[in-house]
């Protein structure tokens, strides 16, 4: 859904940017979320609550959209089912620290939301 709000209704959270359990942030994801809208109508005038929503929008979209590939790219990578594919991924992740393979969840927390 696009944008997250139509009249007197928004969005948050799963709710418009819903992510895989496997990645565990779908809590803090919904978080920031609630303080960029609250942040958004803090500094708006009652008059202009549309413009602040839609800003709202403006700043989260990209980082969710970046959260749910990032999230999808660890899940495929956990869930391969080819027995070879399988082999090599277990033997790579001896050498590839968990820093590593999360890092771009791990960068979301050093942004700015």
């Amino acid at each position: 859904m696009e944008p997250w709000h139509t009249k007197r209704v928004v969005l948050i959270g799963d709710a418009c940017h819903a992510l895989l359990p496997s990645a565990g942030i779908g809590a803090s994801m919904a978080l920031e979320s609630a303080t960029v809208l609250a942040e958004e109508l803090s500094r708006t005038d009652p008059k202009r609550v549309q413009n602040a929503l839609r800003l709202y929008y403006k700043r989260r979209k990209p980082r969710c959209d970046k959260t749910q590939t990032d999230s999808r790219r660890l899940l495929k990578m956990s869930l391969v089912s080819n027995p070879l594919l399988t082999w090599a991924r277990d033997k790579l992740v001896k050498f590839i620290s968990f820093e590593t393979m999360v890092s771009g969840l791990l960068r979301l927390h050093e942004e700015p939301i």
